[in-house]
């Protein structure tokens, strides 16, 4: 991490809601029309609050933008969980026009350099960076993308991450269910790529852990290993 993840922490902005959609279960994707003109790197965060809204509890979350700024609006995908929050509750039923604020976005979630292969790892909602990722390099043949996506059930933006890698022969989807098949291609793709690649990483802080400690015991080095928790998981 160097002052270029972080000085996007100084800006903040006013957005409006543009839509809310629960597309299965309790899944959420958030938009929000950019009308201030902010700009960000794929694979940042922002810091977002609800003004003018009484929130119990912890009155903000950090969410992934999991769009790209030539879209032309920002993406939330999020959770709301077995017990959802009062911030979730609230956000998740925001109605189109209302306002959310964010602060940045701000991060070390980007893609490095031009060349080198590029593993990434999503549990669950962790895939929102990666979808920015992804845009970004939605037409890149310069270099191998492995995209190992785990969940249990639900895959959050699946079907266009899907399209993205059927459109690019150097993009590989790898879809999973259960622990140990992940665990097993994680292996077999820090064998085949070593310190060549970057390995980028989202997910719980658990499973974060987990993932990084299989890295290290197969010869990936810290610095090859870029991971992002999910700060706005409950």
């Amino acid at each position: 991490m160097d002052f270029n993840d972080v000085k996007g922490v100084v800006r903040q902005g006013e957005l409006p809601i543009e839509s809310v959609e629960n597309p299965y279960g309790d899944y959420y994707i958030v938009k929000i029309k950019n009308d201030a003109g902010l700009t960000w790197v794929p694979g940042e965060h922002g810091v977002y609050t609800l003004p003018n809204k009484q929130i119990e509890g912890r009155k903000y979350r950090l969410f992934s933008v999991a769009s790209i700024p030539e879209e032309g609006f920002l993406l939330i995908g999020t959770r709301t969980g077995k017990e959802t929050s009062s911030f979730k509750k609230t956000l998740v039923n925001m109605q189109p026009g209302e306002k959310i604020t964010i602060r940045g976005p701000f991060g070390w979630m980007k893609v490095k350099d031009e060349t080198s292969p590029i593993v990434m790892f999503a549990s669950g909602v962790g895939i929102t960076p990666f979808r920015a990722l992804l845009k970004q390099l939605e037409f890149d043949t310069r270099r191998p993308i492995e995209v190992v996506y785990t969940s249990s059930r639900y895959y959050l933006f699946g079907e266009e991450i899907k399209s993205i890698a059927q459109n690019n022969p150097m993009i590989h989807l790898h879809k999973m269910t259960s622990r140990e098949e992940t665990t097993a291609k994680l292996d077999e793709l820090a064998l085949k790529y070593g310190d060549t690649a970057y390995y980028f990483n989202s997910g719980s802080p658990a499973v974060l852990k987990f993932v990084k400690k299989r890295y290290r015991e197969k010869g990936i080095s810290k610095k090859r290993i870029v991971s992002d928790t999910f700060f706005g998981a409950k």
